[in-house]
């Protein structure tokens, strides 16, 4: 049992699974792949970062921040009260989950949610992703017994594409809520108030930035699925499917002609069958990728962070 979206004025304990149902619904879509005893550990590892992720979203409420930074100083010490951080503890019991790693991703949202990010430069970009998402790659690669030393990057790389596909998909809503993740230095330092007019002028400069982002996240692809050898065979379809699913966000966006100011863009129920099927028969869209590992140049901005070295 873990927690899912919730005020910082209580917790409010449900089944993991619901969460992810209701949540991540390409993640619990791609989990029907998985061992069913696997499947339920990575709902709860999913629902404790969807938490997280809740907390740094209610930056207006000071206690949201107050409980973030409380939820690192339990993991620091390995004890909680916090339904939430028991469950991330018993998982780190079972399985070679580096609490440092959960630590980070904690600290990204606190900092996102103490000062509403504006990031700068593609370095910041990359950095923030790893903060939210690739920390996230690494602690589900260890629930799915992927090879430690060989998979780390590419898991790595699997959070970082899915966070930049997610961005690319929320640049408007990020905007309503005083955040940009496009770096500064491909928009033309607009703000995210500018953002959120959605005119001319923001249109003229925020598309081209969406697709420059698609492509650095199609890199981050295609590591990734190099990056697939190395999970075990029965747990590996379920990877390929939730990075096949979730890739197809850019690839709509794209067909559509980046209308970011438009309705958000999702993925019909009928298309992840598709798109499953073909991951199933070995055709997935994925593969049209070069599967190579990411290039050095790559991963310098995460140099030092816990988990990347």
């Amino acid at each position: 049992m873990t927690t899912t979206k919730v005020s910082s004025e209580s917790v409010v304990v449900v089944d993991g699974r619901k969460s992810m149902r209701r949540n991540g619904k390409s993640f619990w879509f791609a989990s029907l792949f998985l061992p069913r005893s696997t499947a339920a550990d990575a709902a709860e590892l999913y629902a404790f970062c969807r938490t997280m992720d809740d907390l740094a979203d209610e930056s207006d409420d000071p206690e949201a921040v107050t409980r973030l930074k409380g939820v690192r100083i339990d993991l620091q010490h390995k004890s909680s009260y916090d339904p939430c951080v028991q469950t991330l503890l018993a998982l780190a019991q079972r399985y070679p989950l580096d609490l440092c790693v959960a630590d980070h991703l904690v600290h990204s949202f606190v900092e996102d949610a103490a000062t509403k990010l504006h990031l700068e430069t593609q370095a910041d970009l990359i950095r923030y992703c790893f903060g939210v998402a690739g920390t996230v790659g690494l602690m589900m690669s260890s629930i799915l017994g992927a090879d430690p030393g060989e998979a780390r990057l590419h898991a790595i790389d699997l959070g970082i594409a899915m966070q930049m596909t997610n961005i690319a998909r929320d640049v408007l809503e990020d905007a309503h809520n005083g955040r940009r993740y496009l770096p500064g230095d491909w928009v033309q330092d607009l703000s995210p108030a500018d953002i959120a007019v959605a005119d001319s002028s923001s249109r003229a400069s925020v598309g081209p930035a969406i697709l420059h982002l698609l492509d650095l996240a199609d890199r981050f692809y295609s590591s990734a699925t190099y990056g697939f050898r190395f999970i075990p065979a029965r747990s590996r379809p379920a990877i390929e499917v939730a990075a096949t699913v979730y890739r197809q966000i850019g690839v709509s966006l794209r067909h559509r002609g980046v209308p970011w100011w438009g309705p958000r863009t999702v993925i019909a129920p009928l298309r992840k069958t598709a798109l499953a099927a073909a991951v199933l028969v070995g055709a997935s869209p994925l593969r049209r990728l070069p599967s190579t590992p990411a290039p050095d140049e790559m991963h310098q901005p995460l140099a030092g962070l816990p988990g990347v070295a």
